[in-house]
């Protein structure tokens, strides 16, 4: 009779731990895909692992980061992998124009922009790296400004209020903090 309540009072107090060693297994498995791009890494360069528009995680790879004044790393170019038919590829290039306005990202895309313009990309379910969006501010010869939108092949004019809000976007995105190692890689 000892025994049985020896093994039980084991087997109870052993579940609670072996279902927290199952906390986030399914988040963990999600990034797991991408060990071996990141083991085949170069020495200088930096990754992180990011959750946006498509059903798993996306790598994004640089070689090319710069603090943000906060000790993050971060970078204005960056290459997007992503798995396609069970192999992860590099499914393109995002690229910011200066270091004002690092790569971000939020549940519908990542961010690239510049000082006249901003573009959020989508990856798509078959893998594929799009321009989802893409906003811009134009000078004619007398310096007017008029203000685009390209999305979906339609390009449409834009007042400047619509064109600051569209920016806003990007100004409200996460941006993407790079590391060497796994410690601070996730975000």
């Amino acid at each position: 009779m000892f025994k049985v309540k020896k093994a039980v009072s084991c087997f109870i107090l052993c579940m609670p731990i072996l279902s927290l060693c199952a906390c986030g297994k399914e988040n963990e498995d999600d990034t797991d895909v991408y060990e071996e791009t990141i083991g085949g890494l170069e020495d200088n360069e930096l990754f992180v692992i990011i959750n946006t528009n498509t059903p798993l995680p996306v790598l994004l790879v640089t070689s090319q980061v710069y603090d943000d004044g906060t000790g993050k790393q971060v970078t204005i170019a960056c290459d997007v992998y992503y798995p396609v038919d069970n192999e992860v590829k590099n499914i393109g290039t995002i690229e910011s124009m200066g270091t004002a306005y690092p790569v971000s990202y939020d549940e519908t895309g990542i961010y690239a922009a510049s000082g006249h313009g901003m573009q959020r990309f989508e990856v798509e379910k078959s893998g594929t790296l799009k321009l989802a969006e893409g906003i811009y501010e134009q000078f004619d010869e007398n310096g007017n400004a008029t203000y685009t939108m390209e999305k979906e092949d339609e390009t449409t004019t834009l007042s400047e209020e619509e064109y600051y809000a569209a920016f806003e976007k990007y100004s409200n995105a996460a941006v993407a903090g790079f590391s060497y190692g796994a410690s601070d890689s996730a975000e």
